[in-house]
């Protein structure tokens, strides 16, 4: 394994563990550039640790999973598998009890030993289905 997939996996199990400022910190640079993260959240690190404390808030045994993770020079890549139960506020969305499993994949670019910018997708429909945030798509 890459020192760069090294430092994706270390932080990531910070993360499982609930801290967020560990996980930040371990693998974001200060001047980290986030894409395809929720407008509401800034595309900097302040934002990206805002983000993954209300996904923390709203699901505090969220799970990140990675099925598939890849590592060529300056570049990281992970598809990724978010598992939790929706037992708080989440963005809105007030708790349900739902469980929560949607697929993502992210890109992370990396300069020296931190990431300096991040491309995200996760299964949005998949997880604001599950959340009670959209409505279940019907047959037509």
């Amino acid at each position: 394994m890459s020192d760069h997939a090294s430092t994706v996996s270390t932080a990531v199990q910070l993360l499982n563990s609930g801290d967020v400022v560990g996980y930040v910190t371990t693998l974001y640079a200060p001047e980290a550039v986030f894409h395809g993260f929720p407008s509401a959240f800034a595309p900097d690190r302040d934002g990206i640790a805002g983000f993954f404390r209300a996904l923390r808030d709203g699901a505090p045994d969220a799970n990140i999973a990675a099925e598939d993770l890849f590592a060529d020079r300056d570049r990281v890549a992970v598809r990724f598998t978010l598992t939790g139960t929706h037992t708080g506020e989440l963005f809105g969305a007030p708790a349900t009890g739902a469980r929560i499993a949607a697929e993502g994949i992210t890109i992370l670019r990396f300069s020296g030993d931190r990431v300096v910018e991040r491309w995200n997708r996760l299964d949005d429909m998949a997880f604001l289905t599950q959340i009670g945030a959209m409505p279940a798509a019907t047959e037509v």
